[in-house]
């Protein structure tokens, strides 16, 4: 991984040169989900993170690596139907707020009894949101940016660690 200044921060930066490394990326669990976007060409040269929705919008796909890890590594959300009034949330990872289409549950599957849940931004475009916010604020986004891949690092080691009963 390499890292390139832009106008805000300092970002990871990374490549994944196949098809089949995006897909050995996602836990088979996921592979299983999983629904490549049309025309993807690699090299994909990745800023950050990587993310896509399938076409029914059921599955956001994450692809993130952290600057320590060999490879990186891919997962699947459900997104959690809302019902009801359209409300406000807040990003837990970016702390953006939002209507309830734009900020809701996404979840991961644990195993087949088990699944994580978590309230961000829907479409995952919370460094994008971040520097937004950064800017307007006049203020540096880097210590922002490094909670946002905290953030989901431990997701990773969440994922990584998960051991059924």
């Amino acid at each position: 991984m390499q890292s390139q200044i832009n106008n805000f921060t300092k970002e990871n930066i990374f490549s994944i040169e196949t098809e089949e490394e995006l897909i050995q990326a996602f836990r088979l669990r996921d592979q299983k989900k999983l629904i490549l976007p049309e025309r993807l060409q690699f090299p994909l040269n990745v800023r950050s993170y990587f993310t896509w929705k399938e076409p029914s919008g059921v599955y956001t796909y994450l692809v993130f690596k952290m600057p320590n890890w060999d490879l990186p590594r891919g997962v699947a959300f459900k997104r959690t139907a809302h019902s009801g009034e359209s409300v406000g949330g807040l990003c837990n990872w970016c702390h953006a707020y939002g209507s309830s289409e734009e900020i809701g549950f996404l979840s991961v599957t644990m195993s087949a009894q088990v699944s994580n849940s978590y309230i961000i931004c829907q479409d995952l475009r919370c460094i994008e949101k971040i520097e937004e916010a950064s800017m307007l604020a006049g203020k540096d986004p880097e210590k922002h940016i490094a909670e946002l891949y905290r953030r989901m690092e431990k997701l990773f080691e969440n994922i990584s660690n998960y051991k059924p009963d």
